[in-house]
């Protein structure tokens, strides 16, 4: 069984802020194992945000590892919806959105 490691993004994942997003990355890359990343405090993103998870899923890929997104918010499921990449991460999605 492999080790996985969670990783909290601790904000929101825009081009304001990503050189600490990189940093984020870049450490979790140097731990061993498959990563989780955990999204549930990303109340905006923009394209930088998307492509910066789509490098870190390329990067791990190539070293035989795995990354997956969890707890997607509002703001990252109306933007994989917009880009349509839900299927490229390949991450379950989970709609907690309430009627009404």
């Amino acid at each position: 069984m492999s080790k996985s490691n969670t990783l909290k993004i601790p904000g929101d994942m825009t081009i304001y802020e990503a050189e600490e997003i990189k940093t984020l990355f870049r450490k979790a890359e140097e731990s061993e194992g498959d990563i989780i990343i955990d999204l549930a405090n990303v109340s905006e993103i923009d394209t930088c945000g998307i492509q910066l998870m789509i490098s870190l899923k390329k990067s791990l890929k190539e070293k035989e590892r795995d990354v997956s997104f969890e707890s997607h918010t509002d703001a990252v499921i109306d933007l994989f919806d917009i880009f349509d990449v839900s299927t490229y991460f390949g991450d379950p999605i989970i709609l907690d959105k309430q009627a009404g």
